[in-house]
């Protein structure tokens, strides 16, 4: 069950890192406007995602990894809340429900506890 969690959720990131840059003009729409080189952290979020995807597999070193993917998710937390609050959809210029979005922000604290427990060493 442990491979099975750890192979999901790296294929969760994976996934998410490939996208930032296959649609980083969609993924530019939910990093707020006040921040500057808005580009660049769609690029290197997607970069940290698909490193981690990796790191998950490395076991030398799983505690740090399990932190700096919990700081991770934590610190792309304010994106996900900025896309509720601005009401930005998936695609461009597509409506999408408000409910989606608010109930989505909750879906975060298991990828934050994850993360941590992945990288314990029971789940070698």
């Amino acid at each position: 069950m442990k491979i099975f969690f750890r192979s999901l959720y790296s294929i969760i990131l994976l996934g998410a890192g490939i996208l930032h840059f296959v649609h980083e003009q969609s993924f530019r729409r939910i990093v707020p406007k006040l921040l500057p080189f808005r580009r660049a952290i769609v690029l290197v979020t997607g970069v940290f995602e698909i490193v981690f995807s990796v790191m998950l597999w490395v076991k030398k070193g799983q505690h740090i990894t399990e932190k700096l993917l919990a700081y991770f998710m934590v610190a792309v937390f304010p994106a996900n809340i900025y896309m509720a609050v601005r009401k930005i959809s998936f695609q461009p210029g597509k409506q999408i429900s408000p409910w989606i979005l608010w109930l989505r922000l909750p879906l975060q604290i298991p990828l934050i506890v994850g993360a941590l427990r992945l990288g314990r060493k029971d789940n070698s």
